[in-house]
């Protein structure tokens, strides 16, 4: 593992909020309703508008657009802590792999879904996004030895006594 590998705690409580946020992208991309996510870009969109967000980054489409990006940051940045030997290039291609399937089942499976390619952009996006925020994160921890101490210099074991 890297030099900055993070603590068992900080791996766990990242591999529990991944598999969280995992559970929450899979009901929301693949319920056969697009009521949920029609609901939230057009509340997102009028909450834009009221803020004084120009007409032009209101439209549905960038906010569709941005919101695809912001669901997917989490995956990768959450991720990196728990398989820190996964490059950014590793987590945007399954990104990429990840948002192609989901809009294959949601064109072939799910008749109230619409697959487009824009999503798998900015899916993919996202996922990017979340990956270089992970890896330079992880490149600010302080170095730290192994957990079970195979760096150490002075091991006393049977084998080495000989």
């Amino acid at each position: 593992m890297p030099a900055n590998t993070p603590s068992v705690i900080v791996r766990a409580t990242c591999g529990l909020a991944l598999a969280a946020w995992i559970v929450v992208l899979a009901v929301t991309l693949l319920s056969p309703s697009a009521a949920g996510p029609t609901l939230l870009v057009e509340t997102t969109s009028h909450i834009l508008a009221r803020a004084g967000v120009p007409e032009s980054l209101t439209a549905a489409s960038r906010v569709e657009f941005g919101l695809n990006v912001a669901a997917f940051v989490p995956v990768s940045l959450l991720g990196i802590p728990v398989w820190p030997r996964l490059s950014w290039r590793d987590w945007t291609a399954t990104g990429f792999v990840a948002s192609f399937f989901v809009e294959v089942v949601q064109a072939v499976w799910l008749d109230g879904r619409s697959a487009t390619n824009t999503d798998v952009v900015a899916n993919t996006l996202g996922t990017l996004v979340g990956a270089a925020l992970g890896v330079v994160l992880l490149a600010l921890l302080p170095a730290r030895g192994s957990e079970d101490g195979a760096d150490l210099p002075h091991r006393n074991s049977s084998a080495e006594q000989f």
